[in-house]
């Protein structure tokens, strides 16, 4: 189901990411156990908070070259990765552009990025961010 068609906070309108304190690019979804709802009954905090863990971003046709750029930087110098790593910032949006909720990436890096193997851009690319520790606010 597109993005656009789901209302509330698990199935945002849209999701940015920010690179430290600057949105940078509007992604299709992200992914991983931290963005799952929590079972019923469960811990009221998702899995991976306070936590290090790993996100998957699906990116869309608006691919930023900041982000592009620091992607490519982490995985060519991979020796030098800790000196690349990151402060992001997943936002979810509703449909009126209000933001829902915030997920902060603390050290995030990222480990692996899958491209589309024809090079038209019309498959979806994916980046797998692994971070050292998440907090989610509203």
């Amino acid at each position: 189901m597109p993005i656009e068609e789901t209302p509330d906070a698990r199935h945002p309108a849209a999701v940015t990411v920010e690179l430290g304190a600057f949105q940078v690019e509007t992604v299709r979804s992200v992914s991983g156990p931290a963005f799952d709802p929590a079972p019923p009954g469960g811990d009221p905090l998702p899995e991976g908070v306070g936590r290090p863990g790993e996100i998957t971003i699906v990116r869309g046709p608006d691919q930023s070259a900041a982000f592009t750029d620091w992607l490519t930087r982490c995985l060519v110098e991979r020796g030098a990765a800790d000196r690349h790593r990151q402060a992001v910032t997943v936002v979810h949006y509703a449909v009126d552009r209000t933001p829902l909720r915030r997920y902060h990436l603390v050290g995030a890096l990222p480990i692996a990025w899958e491209t589309p193997a024809d090079g038209t851009g019309a498959a979806a690319e994916s980046v797998t961010l692994a971070y050292e520790e998440l907090t989610v606010s509203d």
